[in-house]
């Protein structure tokens, strides 16, 4: 692990945890079909409100033409960096309850808890993950085909095992090497007493 990346932590926190980050370095590393399954199977037992499992994944592996098609919907932000990762992921999120049709009001809520436990499996066999906000939305859900009045796509993901953070150019390569920062709990947490 890229030791400058190992957070600096006032309470112990687990290893799994302390590991995950999101890098935009990676090796040429592909992962193996078999070990997308154990990610994505992680990703289903995700806790979602009345078990909805609101989530659904497109996934491509790099060399595919549906990975160069994920790439080109990119921002340019990215596209420098994500198209070495070795796979990339639409995570879509279900807008409805599909037992009765009403709005989900948590759906986004409980596909990011998907995203968050899949990128933890991940990290378990050595992969790291980089969630994407950074898309062009109307591009991807035509090139896609992704029905927008049922689902949302909640972002991209690149996945990969970890590389050599001065292969990226520049800004990239000095992200790659910042240590990695949070808000302290007080900024974020209040403890109610009445």
């Amino acid at each position: 692990m890229n030791t400058i990346r190992q957070p600096d932590t006032t309470h112990s926190i687990a290893p799994f945890i302390a590991k995950r980050w999101s890098p935009r370095s990676f090796t040429d590393q592909a992962i193996a079909p078999e070990t997308m399954e154990q990610l994505l199977e992680a990703a289903s037992w995700s806790a979602s409100s009345m078990n909805e499992q609101p989530w659904h994944y497109l996934y491509a592996f790099r060399g595919s033409q549906a990975f160069e098609r994920m790439t080109e919907v990119l921002m340019d932000g990215n596209k420098p960096w994500a198209k070495d990762a070795a796979v990339l992921m639409i995570a879509l999120a279900k807008r409805h309850f599909d037992r009765n049709g009403k709005e989900n009001r948590h759906y986004m809520h409980d596909v990011g808890a998907a995203n968050t436990t899949l990128l933890l499996q991940a990290v378990d066999v050595g992969i790291l993950g980089h969630m994407m906000g950074g898309f062009h939305m109307d591009e991807a859900l035509k090139a896609f085909a992704i029905d927008d009045s049922k689902w949302e796509i909640a972002c991209f993901i690149a996945l990969g095992y970890p590389g050599d953070p001065d292969a990226l150019e520049e800004p990239y390569a000095e992200r790659e090497k910042t240590p990695r920062s949070r808000k302290a709990l007080t900024e974020f947490s209040q403890q109610l007493n009445d």
